[in-house]
């Protein structure tokens, strides 16, 4: 079938018209200069109790008749009944959290619907955003064959550091003195293996017995750590056997988590995991019960920050593993709504952009571990740069200098739909700073913070200084309402890009005006129209979205760069600003994909910015969603191997330890077989179908410039990475 670009701009007007009366989209086939139309659509069956799907071919396409009688016939135009199958897709991001029903047999999108995001409890915003996405379509909880869920509630845990209290026993080695990992309390057994995977010591039942009594007082968990426990993890899972004999409580090895060397890592990564778990549990317990209630019977499936999904069993006891899974459904959504397998992909929302590179359709991974709120992991994650940008960040004034971001507020243009008497007040005073007290505990508030949430409970919106006025004498208050807000004590509104965004006509949201005081408050401030102030803030988003571009690329490419001087060149290369003498234009060789709401928008010219195309995909503003339903549960290794002086190879693979080989091509082979078996039955195991199993190889040669060819002598080697992958298809209800 010929991609819709490939259609003559006439059948594309057809097909959007189509869509516009609310018509199921159209599969058009193109043949030579001719177009040959089939039906798709939904039925129920009353005998049967279920949906089916029904499609069959309809005629040929003509311009300006538009859809003929066919002229042939045969019985492969006959109507082809089969099962229809939907998931729903749920990601629950910074601002909203977005609920999609998409037909899983291409993905297009029955009905979607957004929430504010409730941080207290995020199953609240949940529900409420599946509810509605019920109640704008005709689907059925029953219906739903598929469930997937991208959550911010690990990654806000670790940042919030919220979380129980673990035990760790670590196998065969001790920590430097001083050093923690995370633990309330650490013991340490003898134990241990070699690189091998032979041992060291053995493992003492009494010793192992006698730690797990101690350690398990007073914790949420236990997180285990053995010596080269990625090459034998025997001891670490006769440990964790032992302590779910003893204990009722969650156990976690840290040979369970990552395959990669390095045991400090390991051990904070299971510790953290360990802390995670209580927290995370209640959440996906509520989200079962919900469900439940509401008669979904589908699998669900709980996002993973890599780009791939487990089963809520799996999320309660490996909760670390949905780390960062936001990003990574933004990534996966991005290619499906385009169908790109390779693309750089840029989702903004109210609070950040990401930016992550999709190869060969799956999001680059950073298999080192990722780092987040202090903590060093090893978990596999999307390689995701972020920027504090979205539209909903703060617009401030620095120093003559505009300044977006970090902090999230809310838009005057929303806020004032709630406060609209505040519109003549910015008006007149020129302050667009404001702030509300939510009811809150000031029990953790430091002296100075409880002074001004009192000044400002129950007096309703207050602009910056309204709120100096009302503390009786204190004047530098920025750092406390900075802080007031983030804990939620206060609700803060200012000038956001989104307000900008609806001065200018880009879309409508919430009061205009709401957003026209906003601008012409700055404006007046500064000296400056109000048009001309918006034109001038509107370029400096477009310029912040494409120096993040550039600076995820470069650091990709080059490593530590970036200073004062550098980031002057980065702005000239993003600027549509043109010198007559000297021009530096950056060259994207790949597409551009926007997704989240403001993304068409703040990237409006980034194609023209970087010489590419910039695809915004129907439904772009649901991505996240979309790509939370539409993964598949995926496992990786890397294995490494390399030359010995005796002309022969190692192969050190995960889990099994270093072997020898005589040939190159024979340690390959042998390590792509042993992962490539081992990843399938682990997918299978995690409720995979459909499983496939793919291994890339690259050789990094000693001299620079030189890698990926076979000819070359072994001697200039340094050493060969083999990455294998296994693939499968999530659960579905039939």
């Amino acid at each position: 079938m010929a991609p819709k670009a490939d259609f003559d701009q006439w059948v594309q007007n057809w097909i959007a018209d189509e869509k516009a009366k609310g018509r199921k989209c159209f599969d058009v086939k193109k043949s030579g200069n001719s177009y040959y139309v089939y039906f798709q659509t939904t039925r129920y069956n009353a005998e049967l109790k279920k949906r089916e799907k029904v499609s069959g071919y309809l005629g040929k396409l003509v311009e300006g008749l538009g859809l003929v009688e066919p002229d042939t016939y045969s019985e492969d135009d006959d109507e082809k009944v089969s099962p229809a199958r939907y998931g729903l897709g749920i990601d629950t991001g910074g601002t909203f959290t977005d609920a999609v029903i998409v037909d899983l047999d291409d993905y297009t999108v029955v009905a979607k619907r957004k929430s504010p995001t409730t941080h207290d409890d995020l199953s609240k915003g949940l529900f409420q955003s599946v509810k509605a996405v019920f109640d704008a379509s005709d689907i059925t909880p029953n219906d739903i064959s598929l469930v997937g869920i991208s959550t911010t509630l690990a990654t806000n845990s670790v940042l919030e550091s919220h979380g129980g209290d673990v035990g760790l026993i670590l196998i065969g080695w001790e920590p430097d003195p001083g050093v923690k990992f995370g633990e309330k309390e650490c013991i340490c057994i003898k134990g241990g293996f070699d690189s091998k995977g032979r041992a060291i010591n053995a493992m003492s039942d009494k010793e192992a017995r006698a730690a797990i009594e101690k350690i398990s007082k007073n914790v949420d968990a236990i997180a285990i750590s053995g010596f080269f426990a990625v090459t034998n993890p025997t001891q670490e899972k006769k440990l964790k056997e032992i302590a779910k004999e003893l204990t009722k409580l969650p156990v976690i090895a840290g040979h369970e988590l990552s395959a990669a060397l390095g045991i400090d890592l390991r051990a904070e990564t299971a510790v953290l995991n360990g802390k995670l778990i209580p927290i995370v549990s209640k959440f996906f317990d509520d989200v079962e019960s919900t469900f439940k209630k509401m008669g979904v019977a589908a699998p669900i499936m709980a996002y993973k920050g890599d780009g791939s999904v487990m089963s809520l069993d799996e999320a309660r006891l490996y909760p670390v593993e949905t780390i960062l899974s936001g990003p990574a459904a933004s990534a996966v959504g991005g290619r499906v709504l385009s169908g790109l397998e390779n693309c750089l992909i840029v989702d903004i929302g109210g609070t950040s952009t990401d930016i992550a590179i999709m190869d060969e359709g799956f999001p680059q991974v950073q298999y080192e571990g990722a780092t987040i709120g202090g903590w060093r992991t090893r978990v596999k994650a999307v390689d995701m740069y972020t920027v504090a940008l979205g539209g909903d960040s703060r617009i401030a004034i620095k120093d003559r200098k505009f300044v977006i971001g970090p902090d999230r507020v809310v838009p005057l243009s929303t806020f004032t739909e709630t406060y609209p008497d505040i519109v003549p007040k910015i008006m007149h005073n020129e302050v667009y700073d404001y702030y509300i007290a939510n009811e809150f505990s000031t029990k953790n508030m430091t002296d100075k913070e409880k002074r001004i949430y009192d000044a400002v409970k129950g007096k309703g919106p207050l602009n910056v200084m309204e709120v100096m006025n009302s503390t009786n004498g204190l004047w530098v208050i920025a750092d406390e309402l900075r802080s007031l807000t983030r804990m939620g004590a206060l609700t803060a509104s200012s000038i956001t890009p989104t307000d900008v965004m609806v001065y200018l006509e880009k879309f409508k949201s919430g009061n205009a005006k709401g957003a026209e005081a906003a601008v012409y408050a700055m404006a007046e401030t500064l000296g400056m129209e109000t048009l001309q102030l918006a034109q001038f803030l509107f370029e400096e988003i477009k310029m912040k979205v494409s120096e993040a571009i550039v600076t995820k690329l470069l650091n990709d490419d080059v490593g530590a760069w970036k200073d004062g001087d550098a980031m002057k060149l980065v702005r000239k290369m993003t600027s549509l600003s043109r010198d007559k003498t000297l021009d530096l234009l950056p060259k994207l060789n790949v597409p551009i994909v926007g997704v989240g709401a403001p993304a068409a928008h703040m990237m409006e010219d980034i194609g023209e910015r970087f010489k590419t195309t910039a695809v915004f995909s129907e439904n772009f503003d649901v991505g996240n969603a979309i790509g939370a339903v539409s993964s598949k549960v995926s496992e990786s290794l890397t294995a490494i191997i390399q030359p010995t002086v005796d002309n022969r190879y190692t192969a050190a693979i995960p889990f099994m330890g270093t072997t020898y080989y005589s040939h190159r091509d024979g340690a390959i082979a042998s390590a792509k077989k042993c992962m490539e078996d081992h990843l399938s039955m682990k997918v299978k195991r995690s409720g995979g179908t459909n499983v496939k199993t793919m291994s890339r190889t690259k050789i990094y040669y000693s001299a620079e410039g030189r890698f990926g060819s076979w000819d070359d002598l072994a001697t200039t080697i340094n050493f060969i990475e083999v990455t294998s992958r296994a693939v499968g298809d999530p659960p579905q209800r039939t």
